[in-house]
């Protein structure tokens, strides 16, 4: 099988860990090149466990913990782009796209996977960066796009597959349970998960085999999830639920057609 290339590109040091760090880890254990882009240090987030970080260093603490997230995936280490966590939509748009346009042209990737359009929950950094990534993949096949971008080093790049990374309406729900204002706090304020049913889920993702270290993964991230936490606690019957070893997406764009029946690899119709 030919190496292929994942890219996932989300807002926030532990983004990628609850949605797709099994899906992560599968492709790395399969031999292909696994790239996690984060747009922020998550240094705005609330500290779990205060004796684990301070405001004042939280963004270098937040730093290792995605690396140390990585390499528990097996993948490559994580790449920053360096914006300040909870800004992202005041900064320089274009900027912005500018600095993944250039990372698409140099990683070159087959598939990328992002946020979709609502953000999981609402979230504005995360409504940016979808909007950010799914600019620059149009944008990095462009040969006007961008110009001055050094021609040895970033050529035009085509992105086979484009993925929103998902909940399910099944899932959502479960989350929510019995409350009807259940959701992330953001400023005082909950800002509900929102959940796909199942007919528009093009992909399910089954990582029964990497929920282990799906979990030792989100257990990196201590000071967004905590050590009392249900992942920092792991009863045994976590890594046998269903919505903790599926993973769910949704195909945005695909230049190599899509299946019949719903999905079960990010990388069908390329592997050789």
């Amino acid at each position: 099988m030919d190496k292929l290339i994942l890219m996932a590109v989300f807002a926030h040091p532990d983004d990628e860990a609850f949605g797709m760090g099994g899906t992560l880890t599968r492709y790395a254990a399969e031999g292909h090149e696994v790239y996690v882009v984060t747009a922020t240090r998550g240094e705005a987030g609330e500290i779990a466990e205060m004796n684990l970080a301070t405001k004042a260093n939280l963004p270098d603490v937040r730093e290792e913990e995605l690396r140390c997230a990585c390499r528990i995936y097996g993948v490559n280490p994580p790449i920053f782009l360096n914006y300040q966590d909870g800004q992202l939509t005041t900064v320089h748009q274009g900027q912005a796209v500018g600095k993944l346009v250039r990372l698409l042209r140099q990683i070159r990737p087959q598939v990328v996977v992002t946020f979709g359009p609502e953000g999981i929950y609402g979230h504005y950094d995360h409504i940016a960066v979808h909007r950010w990534t799914t600019i620059a993949v149009k944008l990095a096949a462009d040969r006007s796009c961008f110009p001055d971008q050094r021609p040895d080093r970033c050529e035009t790049h085509t992105v086979q597959k484009l993925y929103y990374n998902v909940l399910s309406a099944e899932r959502a729900a479960a989350m929510a349970g019995d409350d009807p204002l259940a959701g992330v706090m953001m400023d005082d304020v909950p800002f509900p998960f929102v959940g796909y049913p199942a007919a528009q889920i093009t992909t399910v993702i089954d990582v029964a085999p990497y929920a282990a270290t799906k979990l030792a993964g989100i257990r990196c991230h201590a000071t967004q999830v905590g050590r009392e936490d249900v992942f920092g606690q792991a009863p045994e019957h976590i890594l046998h639920d269903p919505w903790f070893t599926t993973e769910s997406f949704i195909l945005a764009n695909s230049t190599v057609g899509r299946p019949i029946d719903s999905e079960n690899d990010l990388f069908w119709g390329l592997r050789q």
